[in-house]
């Protein structure tokens, strides 16, 4: 139910109400820093346009409810490419939203990440949600409002913010250790694992590969200790230990989204705030075809 999600009173309270009005069809744009609850409010609201056992609301122990949580429920379909949603796939996600419910109820398209969207198919998913056909609901998410203004326009915005470090239980420290991100503050209280325990920047690279191999807490974390100990020491480093670095960060992973990342958690470590613009734009360097390699090495040189 909704009541069982902790936070965000307003945006719950707003939902439910949509619910309540019974509409046939809308367009939503679920929007908040990164760290926010974008998806669990929007598989909650895609769970309340389904459920039949709770009124207005979702019972999340129904047939219906367990289906959509384990991703087994045809009628609602994540929507997600970490290089950004491809005209292709809004293509076919228009055949789909012009097909017939699989269940008889609402059919929910949740779009993950709108920020990234390529133009193209930003253009082609203007036309389909201006007006979506009868039972049918597209949720759009997005880490900020640096959009195609006109998505912003065909959509009903609902601003998800961060739970508080009140909200999640944990002190100052733990909650600034992961930026207030609230799915990996979950994971971390239940690791037992100690923050205090520093990681040298140098083994970087071999956390970034357990971390793909495993996907374990841990090494998420070990990954992150290393980053802030490269940015606690970047000032007293020589220029060859700021490449090294950038080299083991690609040498763990030549993912692009994986080094978005870091330069994004970089970027809030820093506290040169002069900074900010000229590093915002190399990061941003990454959404075109340029050398990943080539961008951390700038990357790390510059911060």
């Amino acid at each position: 139910m909704f009541g069982d999600i902790i936070s965000n009173e307003e945006a719950k309270s707003f939902l439910k109400n949509e619910i309540k009005m019974e509409k046939k069809s809308g367009t939503y744009l679920f929007y908040g820093e990164r760290g926010s609850e974008l998806m669990e409010f929007s598989l909650a609201f895609a769970k309340g346009l389904n459920c039949s056992e709770e009124p207005f609301d979702f019972c999340g122990k129904c047939d219906v409810c367990l289906r959509i949580d384990s991703g087994n429920y045809p009628d609602v379909e994540i929507v997600e490419d970490p290089t950004g949603i491809k005209i292709s796939q809004v293509r076919e996600l228009i055949y789909k939203a012009s097909s017939s419910s699989y269940e008889g109820r609402k059919k929910v398209f949740i779009l993950k990440d709108v920020e990234n969207l390529r133009a193209e198919a930003a253009n082609a998913l203007l036309k389909i949600i201006e007006e979506p056909g009868q039972g049918t609901f597209f949720i759009l998410t997005s880490h900020s409002l640096n959009i195609i203004p006109t998505i912003i326009s065909r959509s009903t915005a609902v601003h998800i913010k961060k739970k508080t470090l009140e909200e999640m239980e944990v002190t100052k420290e733990e909650y600034d250790f992961f930026f207030g991100d609230v799915g990996q503050i979950e994971k971390y209280k239940k690791s037992g694992i100690d923050l205090s325990q520093p990681v040298p920047y140098r083994e970087i690279g071999e956390h970034i590969k357990n971390y793909i191999k495993d996907g374990e807490t841990e090494s998420r974390i070990n990954m992150q200790k290393s980053l802030r100990d490269f940015m606690r020491n970047r000032k007293f480093l020589e220029d060859v230990e700021k490449i090294y670095f950038a080299e083991e960060i690609y040498r763990g992973s030549r993912d692009r989204s994986m080094a978005e990342n870091i330069m994004y958690e970089s970027i809030l470590l820093n506290d040169d705030l002069s900074k900010t613009e000229k590093l915002l734009y190399i990061k941003g360097m990454l959404r075109f075809p340029v050398n990943v390699q080539l961008a951390l090495k700038i990357f790390f040189m510059e911060i």
